[in-house]
């Protein structure tokens, strides 16, 4: 999985890199790409050192690294979070009916796009400061109470206050923004419902063929959701069961946890690879016309595949 999350995030940027290039990138596709930067450094950090640990690779982190690692892990895990709920949201605003109201609100989403992205990595990188104090190499340690057992590193906090107050605190910033997730792709749906109920095909007006590429874009959004919650549901579960029963997360129980993260991070390049009409055209191009140089995929155009 973690082989997979890293080549399919990787293949991601580099063809919305093309995109990029061609100034044809739409908002919610700079999310996507900001997504897939935040999911490949979280399986680099995460995933990696999991596989590592897990086929007999230990103590391979002192206690500087271990926190530089685990802090950087938990950034990238919270961006992952926040950039999905806010792609759900900015998705919702772009398929609602035009009205002056939503219009207003659609621009200045994406007039200020390039200013809420950083917003949000400053807010995590503030909010994840704390557990760098509490993160040191497993070589260095003996007491095991109030731990995270990462099994490369551990994230020991001195008492049972502190210990469950971060999982409140972790466990309920997950469950606000799941919910706003939910709720946006609850009406993304419905919406996508009442279109398809009361329009009969109109085709081939460049109206309407933005606003089929809007539906599409809707549900992949509403895919990438769905495959969020289910993952980081079982996790979550698994989280709190733990917290709940034991003073000790297990490294066992950790491998199982981060597993089902890892999997979101894998299967989210899969999915923006099967419905994104842009990749999907470049990549056939790519792989059909095979071409001799990162020019031609550069100058590749989607009609080339019409």
């Amino acid at each position: 999985m973690t082989a997979i999350g890293i080549s399919g995030n990787i293949l991601v940027l580099f063809f919305f890199h093309i995109s990029i290039e061609d100034h044809k990138i739409r908002p919610t596709e700079k999310i996507i790409s900001n997504l897939a930067v935040a999911n490949l450094v979280w399986i680099l950090t995460l995933g990696v050192p999991h596989s590592c640990f897990v086929f007999g690779l230990q103590y391979l982190y002192s206690d500087v690294s271990c926190k530089i690692n685990t802090y950087v892990a938990k950034v990238s895990r919270a961006m992952a979070i926040d950039l999905t709920c806010f792609l759900s949201c900015l998705q919702y605003t772009t398929i609602m009916s035009s009205t002056p109201k939503w219009d207003k609100v659609k621009k200045k989403l994406q007039a200020y796009l390039i200013f809420i992205i950083p917003v949000l990595l400053l807010s995590n990188m503030t909010c994840c400061v704390a557990l760098v104090l509490f993160t040191f190499s497993a070589a260095n340690v003996t007491n095991m109470d109030y731990t995270f057992n990462l099994g490369y590193c551990l994230v020991i906090f001195p008492d049972k206050t502190s210990f469950l107050a971060h999982c409140l605190f972790l466990f309920s910033e997950d469950l606000t923004f799941v919910v706003l997730m939910i709720l946006s792709s609850i009406c993304i749906l419905l919406i996508l419902y009442k279109h398809n109920k009361r329009v009969k095909r109109v085709r081939n007006t460049d109206q309407n063929q933005e606003k089929t590429a809007e539906r599409q874009a809707a549900k992949m959004v509403v895919t990438l959701v769905s495959l969020y919650v289910f993952f980081f549901g079982i996790e979550n579960t698994i989280f709190l069961y733990q917290v709940t029963s034991s003073v000790k997360v297990h490294s066992t129980v950790s491998d199982i946890r981060y597993f089902f993260s890892t999997c979101f991070t894998s299967i989210f390049p899969i999915v923006i690879i099967v419905l994104n009409s842009k990749i999907k055209s470049r990549l056939r191009y790519f792989v059909c016309e095979k071409p001799t140089s990162l020019q031609e995929i550069f100058q590749a155009r989607p009609s080339l595949t019409r």
